[in-house]
């Protein structure tokens, strides 16, 4: 279980390491933020297209469902909630 949790955790640092380099902040500032649900903060500096495509997904439901029931998803759930 230890090591499906530290492929969990290396596969999330890996996310927020690419996703911060795209959004030119750091790893940590934005795993603080997205925590804080302040998402207007990490889309703010995203290209207007990049922020209207991710507005674009979070409003549609069903695409919304698929990806947080994605193993992906689950497991940055779990380190950002503190679950194992």
């Amino acid at each position: 279980m230890k090591n499906n949790n530290n492929k969990s955790s290396k596969a999330m640092q890996e996310l927020l390491k690419a996703a911060s380099k795209q959004l030119g902040t750091t790893p940590d500032a934005l795993k603080s933020q997205l925590s804080q649900g302040n998402y207007q903060s990490a889309m703010s500096s995203m290209s207007k297209e990049d922020a209207a495509k991710l507005q674009a997904a979070l409003s549609d439901k069903q695409m919304c469902q698929r990806v947080l029931n994605s193993p992906q998803a689950q497991a940055i759930y779990k380190k950002l909630s503190g679950g194992k």
